[in-house]
């Protein structure tokens, strides 16, 4: 399958499903069930397993147009972590259950409890926490659940947790790059919905894009934008490399956080309307820095691993640790 053939049909998905209203009813509280359908139906859950356990044996690269499309759509289900949920569960040897998956943000064990942090757990079936050097499978029905963090995870507590291990799985890590893609194309969107309003709206007999002010500021968004999609390319490039992760998350982060305020002050008035669909975008850009670490908790395992390093300079450091 082809990166532009991923695309086309990661697009075409996307529109047809992941609609302003259906994110809207989510939001609402309405059910995922309808939504999941039309995902699931397209054959990319199981694109990263092997083609030994029946999936197409997808890199994370070949599967970066799919969460770049998914974010440019403001999705709030984890289809990104469902996919990397089930090809990981897969190469274990075990079996990956139906329905929705979710990667918990963190997990820790307090007696006989196990509590997580899960990002979009609220639709969740299935979540695979966080366990010494690895991950442990669990199921939501047998967890206490209550939303935190103003919606953007859901805390679970297992009261005597136990369930297949997923060893050597990188649970942050991995939730880290696909949030950053997803704010990646959360931000395409946000600037392609920019540089439209901004040649459609007119002020002084003139469209606003004319003005050189607007004109700079929508200069620096599209720079940022296109980092960001840099820094993701280089992270799916090289799954492997805490260091390339560390520097996307970081990367998108900071990004984002300029992107989402010039978007609003192009968008003026109007800007400040739920109605509008930039609010999608913004809602999603704001959830995804929040989860599986934040830019400075990135920025901290990036400048330990700058420091521990044997390279003679931050050149090579980049060149061999992040560009590998």
């Amino acid at each position: 399958m082809t990166d532009s053939l991923i695309t086309e049909t990661a697009d075409r998905l996307m529109a047809d499903h992941v609609t302003p209203a259906a994110v809207r009813a989510l939001a609402a509280g309405g059910s995922p069930a309808a939504l999941w359908a039309g995902l699931a139906e397209s054959g990319f859950l199981d694109a990263l397993a092997s083609e030994d356990v029946g999936g197409a044996g997808l890199s994370e690269m070949d599967m970066l147009p799919v969460l770049l499309a998914a974010g440019r759509h403001a999705l709030p289900l984890p289809f990104g972590a469902t996919i990397a949920a089930r090809a990981a569960i897969a190469a274990a040897g075990e079996t990956a259950p139906e329905g929705i998956s979710a990667l918990a943000a963190s997990g820790r064990r307090e007696g006989g409890r196990l509590i997580a942090q899960v990002p979009a757990g609220e639709h969740a079936e299935a979540v695979l926490v966080p366990d010494g050097d690895g991950a442990i499978l669990l199921s939501v029905a047998s967890a206490t659940v209550e939303a935190a963090g103003d919606g953007t995870v859901c805390r679970m507590v297992w009261n005597g947790a136990n369930g297949p291990r997923i060893a050597g799985f990188d649970v942050l890590a991995t939730g880290a790059r696909i949030e950053a893609a997803e704010m990646a194309g959360a931000m395409e969107a946000m600037q392609v919905t920019t540089l439209r309003y901004a040649n459609d709206r007119s002020q002084f007999g003139r469209a606003i894009g004319k003005f050189q002010a607007v004109q700079q500021q929508l200069s620096v968004m599209t720079e940022l934008v296109h980092g960001a999609r840099a820094a993701v390319h280089v992270a799916a490039a090289a799954p492997g490399s805490l260091e390339a992760t560390a520097a996307a998350k970081v990367t998108v982060g900071e990004a984002a956080a300029q992107v989402v305020a010039i978007a609003h002050a192009v968008h003026g008035a109007i800007g400040m309307t739920e109605e509008l669909d930039l609010h999608l975008l913004s809602e999603r850009i704001r959830r995804g820095r929040l989860r599986y670490g934040s830019e400075r908790h990135w920025a901290e395992r990036l400048g330990q691993a700058v420091l521990a390093s044997d390279q003679p300079t931050l050149l090579d450091f980049v060149r061999t640790r992040v560009f590998r």
